[in-house]
């Protein structure tokens, strides 16, 4: 495995515990947690529609939507009959949703979705352009991922130092998702690997679709910056593609 993996690996782990960290400082409305969750669906959709979708279906063929269809789906019954949702949608007086004992199921959850996240960074690891970009798309969603869990847990009534260990393990959940997918695709051929990059895309497009734009219509108020910070995100993302060629 290349240093520049690894590195990309820590990263991942860094962003995953700053974000896991940052809830036990303050309390956090939902609306200022929505501005850098809108940035990072524009993230994910622009790596899914920019890049990935476009490197998996020369790969792929015909077949490109059976793998993209399945990433889709494992998202979405993972959000509907397992994962609580992570960003809080009746708020209470405090910005904060009440889902009291429920955060073994949330972290459980997230923690799955996670070792789907190290797939995506494994995959697209030796396309040319392609890794950085799901790097900074894995990145912006898993900072308030860990953000939103964390404050679950808090609501939970765990303590602090609890909090603290659980999330330093599920910092890890990406790279040993990363490690165990890198080696299995070591010796995997080209439809291995688009079937992985599709499959991959089809999780950045249920994350994005089922957690992050319903969010958008139930802001009531000052709407313009969620919504601005979504078309931001998919700016950059389109940009990093014209740059990469």
């Amino acid at each position: 495995m290349s240093e520049s993996l690894l590195l990309y690996l820590a990263v991942i782990f860094a962003g995953s515990l700053i974000g896991g960290v940052l809830p036990l400082g303050r309390n956090w409305s939902r609306h200022n947690l929505l501005i850098p969750v809108s940035f990072s669906g524009g993230i994910l959709l622009g790596a899914a529609f920019f890049d990935m979708i476009p490197e998996s279906a020369p790969l792929l063929g015909r077949w490109l939507g059976w793998p993209l269809l399945a990433g889709f789906l494992t998202i979405f019954v993972l959000e509907q009959f397992v994962l609580v949702h992570p960003y809080p949608e009746h708020p209470g007086p405090h910005g904060h949703a009440h889902h009291i004992h429920l955060g073994v199921t949330a972290y459980a959850g997230l923690s799955f979705h996670s070792l789907l996240d190290g797939l995506a960074i494994s995959s697209t690891y030796n396309k040319p352009g392609l890794g950085s970009v799901v790097l900074l798309a894995v990145l912006f969603h898993k900072i308030p991922d860990a953000f939103a869990l964390s404050s679950l847990l808090i609501l939970d009534r765990w303590s602090p130092r609890s909090i603290l260990g659980w999330m330093t393990v599920f910092a890890f959940s990406t790279p040993i998702g990363a490690l165990v997918t890198w080696l299995a695709l070591t010796d995997a051929n080209n439809a291995i690997v688009g079937a992985a990059i599709a499959l991959s895309a089809g999780t950045f497009l249920a994350v994005a679709t089922s957690d992050i734009l319903p969010q958008l219509r139930r802001v009531n108020h000052q709407r313009f910056w969620p919504l601005a910070a979504l078309f931001v995100g998919v700016g950059i993302s389109w940009l990093g593609r014209v740059i990469a060629g």
